[in-house]
Order: structure tokens, then sequence, then C-alpha cells
């Protein structure tokens, strides 16, 4: 007989609106564990892990959504908002100061992906103003420094709705029509690319140590592919209950992807082969993100799983009042 799923260690409440991006947090001086929230608003809260309170909020993108909370060096975080700001903070003793800011000049929703080299080289990919654009930019010098445009007479792959750095040298652009795309950025042309969804593709994750990929969409289907020899290949496709997923998540040890599913579950295979473990089913609404932790230093769970969604509490004084709810959830699957 199969386990029950298990409930949430516990619950973070406090956050005005949904949740669009979780990011767990440890300061180089690892002294707590923290976890990032941004939310629909604009807000950027930071979660210590141990007291389970909110310590500090930002508010840096007037009232725009957050679309993705990045960690690069030197314990900055980095905040992509729906305003087309991309802002780096200095969040270090008490401070929430702006240190950096690029304008995409970009309304897409696609989240920026990170690329941290060092402590001075970092590249951020967002979605470009022409259709099917990817840009890179240089966060030092703030400058484009490659523009990833298909070619005149190839078919258009409609919006950007998701990337993925695989290394300096390539870039994984999930697309509007169904599209995987992996960019070379030394020539700044298509290396390889295969439609492997009828639908936009909504999230996509990527092991470098395995050299394997996971991406979902608006429909029914997961499928992990990789990249052999300047050939996409698939994997392997598993068929969901219901169709539509927000977000995937590749935990660091490449034994668990997660996934959040419009259907307000979370699912749970094995990476190797893609083999069901478990849903967990405590949102009441859609799951909009996920983020896997490294083994904790100060906490008793070797894993959490973060997931941000949005809650309607509708009762009779307050039926529109709008509850966030931050679920982690203890990973016991080996």
């Amino acid at each position: 007989m199969a386990r029950p799923a298990p409930d949430p260690v516990f619950v973070l409440r406090g956050s005005i609106d949904a949740v669009n991006s979780v990011r767990f947090y440890s300061p180089s001086n690892g002294s707590q564990e923290y976890l990032l929230s941004g939310c629909v608003s604009g807000e950027v809260r930071i979660w210590n892990l141990s007291s389970r309170r909110s310590e500090v909020t930002l508010n840096g993108h007037h009232g725009k959504g957050i679309l993705e909370l990045q960690l690069l060096k030197k314990d900055k975080i980095l905040s992509h908002g729906r305003d087309n700001q991309i802002l780096v903070w200095d969040v270090t003793e008490g401070r929430k100061d702006i240190v950096s800011s690029i304008d995409t000049a970009s309304f897409s929703l696609c989240k920026c992906a990170v690329l941290s080299h060092d402590d001075r080289k970092c590249l951020i990919a967002v979605a470009g103003l022409e259709k099917s654009e990817v840009r890179v930019h240089d966060l030092e010098s703030k400058k484009v420094i490659h523009r990833l445009i298909p070619p005149t007479e190839h078919k258009s792959f409609g919006m950007p709705m998701c990337l993925k750095f695989i290394d300096s040298k390539q870039l994984v652009s999930g697309y509007e029509d169904g599209s995987i795309v992996v960019w070379n950025l030394e020539t700044n042309k298509i290396g390889t690319e295969k439609k492997l969804h009828s639908e936009p593709v909504m999230c996509l994750d990527y092991s470098i140590t395995s050299k394997k990929g996971v991406s979902g969409s608006a429909e029914d289907k997961l499928v992990s592919w990789m990249i052999e020899k300047d050939d996409l290949e698939t994997c392997c496709e598993v068929r969901l209950t219901n169709p539509g997923l927000s977000d995937v998540c590749i935990r660091q040890d490449d034994k668990i992807v997660t996934t959040a599913g419009w259907d307000n579950r979370i699912r749970l295979f094995g990476f190797k082969k893609m083999k069901p473990l478990a849903i967990l089913s405590y949102h009441t609404d859609s799951v909009h993100c996920l983020d896997s932790s490294q083994p904790l230093q100060h906490m008793q769970y070797q894993h959490l799983l973060a997931a941000g969604c949005m809650r309607l509490i509708g009762d009779t004084s307050d039926a529109h009042r709008m509850d966030l709810s931050q679920t982690l959830q203890q990973m016991q699957c080996k």
C-alpha cells in the first residue's frame, strides 16, 4: 500500500500576494539558512528558516511582479521584475542597498537566466525586443554581449519562454512554439534544436553533471532530453494526469526532479528513469515556483523543497482576502 504524501514541515505566511519565485539562500558566514521569496506586488522577502519569520523586505520594482530571484557571489541577490529591471542587492549586515541595475527594455514574462563565473564576471540572459530574440548582458559592463536571433530564412520559434545556461558557451531556450533550442554563444548561432512540445515550453532545467535536461509545457507531458554531438535526443516522456507545468527543478544531487503543476500538485520523479515517486497535494491553487536546497548545515533536514503559490481564503467577512503560502516539504526519497 502506498504511503500517504508527507505534510509540510512548515508554512511561511506574510507576503501580500502570490509568490512567483523562491530561492534558498545560505550566506557565506554560514550562520543561518534563509529562503528568498518574490511576489506579484514586487516585494522580495528574506525568511529566516530557523525562526520562520521574515527578517528583511526589499521593494525596488515599483509594485511590478518579481519574475526571478538568483544568488550571486559575495552574498548578493539578483531580482528580475516585470518593470524591465534587473536589480542587484547588497543585504549583508542589514543593508538593503541596490548596487547595480540593468534595464532589459523587454516586457516579456520570461525569467532571466544567470551564470556567475567569479566575483566579477556574471552573464544574464533575458528575452530580447525582437521576436524569438534572446539577449545576454554582462553585469559588470551592463552591455549586451550576445544577441541570439534565428536566421531570417528560419521559421519563427515565437517568444522565448524560459532560459538556462549550460556553461559560458551554451544557452538553452524554451520557446512559444514548443521548441527547445541550444545556442552556441561563441558563434551566436543555433547549435541544435528540436520541437519537443506541442504547446509553449513553460519551464526547463538542466544538469551539467548528468548532461541531461527536463522541460514542461502547457500540455500534459514532461520530457527529459540529452545533448549528444550537436543533437538533442529525447530520453523519456512522462504523461501527466492534468496539463500545465509552471516550474521544474532538478535536485542538486541529480536524484529527483520536481514539478509545479497548474492542478495544485507537486510531483516528484526519479531523474534517472523519470519514475513517479510521490504527489504532494497541500496547495489549493496553482503552484508557481520551486527550489530545492543544498544539504542544510543548521537544520535537522537534509533536503528541503520550497514551493510558492497563492491561496484564496474565502470567508463571510472578507471573501477576497489573499494569503500567500510557501510550503517547505521534507524530501525523504533517496
